[in-house]
């Protein structure tokens, strides 16, 4: 069984120091599952991993098979560059909750202080990095938003 130890947050909450990544992860439904198994209570995902349905699963399978209660779990998960506008940070946060199957998040970072022209849902999710894979020059189109207002967002 895995022990990690806490730390305390001014909030009162306590995250554990490690937390299992679920990038580039092959069957993450599987290992999140075993994972919380052995111990780790600590997930760390995000939409750009393109796996949050299947991590959920697994966070999902452990709660139901009485492993542990969802209380019991630090989940974070993370707001992509093609978000970063005001208007579409709750919307980015409610589709990873959705994703995930959960009411709530423990943590929501930004993934990466770079805003990218906004890429609906219905067009492509996750997004990328780049405006238009497709394209003959794939390449970043930045936005123009700064910072603050993507705090003021969340």
């Amino acid at each position: 069984m895995v022990s990690c130890s806490k730390q305390k947050l001014r909030t009162g909450d306590e995250m554990p120091v490690l937390g299992l990544g679920t990038w580039k992860m092959q069957n993450p439904k599987q290992v999140v599952y075993q994972a919380i198994e052995a111990g780790w209570r600590h997930i760390d995902c995000a939409c750009d991993y393109d796996n949050e349905i299947e991590v959920g699963a697994g966070m999902r399978k452990a709660i139901d098979a009485g492993v542990c209660k969802r209380e019991d779990l630090w989940v974070t998960s993370k707001l992509w560059n093609t978000y970063h506008a005001k208007e579409h940070v709750k919307a980015a946060c409610q589709k990873t909750l959705q994703d995930l199957g959960l009411d709530y998040l423990d943590l929501y970072l930004v993934h990466f202080p770079i805003a990218l022209k906004y890429v609906p849902f219905e067009e492509r999710y996750p997004p990328e990095w780049t405006y238009d894979p497709a394209s003959a020059n794939p390449k970043l189109e930045f936005a123009d938003i700064p910072l603050h207002e993507t705090w003021q967002g969340i």
